[in-house]
C-alpha cells in the first residue's frame, strides 16, 4: 500500500469527486498529483533499450530508468521516439503488465484532471 500511494490517491479522488465531496478544483490536484506519481515514482521495470533489448531492472516511475546510469532518465527518450532499437513507444507501453498499468493510470489521471477542468470551467 505505501508503494502505491498514487493509484490509492486517484481512486479515492475519483470516487469523492463523483459523490460531490471534493470540488473539480480539488480533484485536479489530485489528478496531477497522481499522474506524477505514475511517471516519476511508480514501482516498475526499466523500459531503457540496451544491446541485448530491453533492460529489466526495477526502476521508479515511467520516465526514470534503473540504477544504471546510462539508463536514467531514458525512458523520456523512448517515450518520445528517440529510444532506438527499433521498438515503438506502444511496444514498449504494453510489453508487460506493470507498464500497461502505469499507461493506464496516467491516461486516466490526465483525462480526469481534463474532465474536472472542464466543469470547474463551465460552472
Amino acid at each position: 500500500m505505501k508503494k502505491r500511494w498514487g493509484v490509492v490517491i486517484l481512486v479515492l479522488g475519483i470516487l469523492a469527486w463523483a459523490a460531490g465531496v471534493i470540488g473539480p478544483g480539488l480533484f485536479i490536484l489530485l489528478a496531477v498529483v497522481s499522474v506524477l506519481y505514475f511517471l516519476l515514482q511508480a514501482p516498475l521495470t526499466c523500459i531503457a533499450i540496451g544491446r541485448q533489448g530491453r533492460c529489466r531492472n526495477n526502476a521508479q516511475g515511467m520516465l526514470r530508468g534503473c540504477w544504471i546510469r546510462e539508463h536514467k532518465w531514458q525512458g523520456v527518450k523512448v517515450l518520445f521516439g528517440a529510444g532506438g532499437g527499433g521498438q515503438h513507444r506502444s511496444a514498449v507501453l504494453t510489453a508487460d503488465r506493470q507498464q500497461m498499468s502505469a499507461s493506464f493510470g496516467v491516461a486516466t489521471g490526465m483525462l480526469s484532471a481534463i474532465v474536472a477542468l472542464a466543469d470547474f470551467v463551465i460552472k
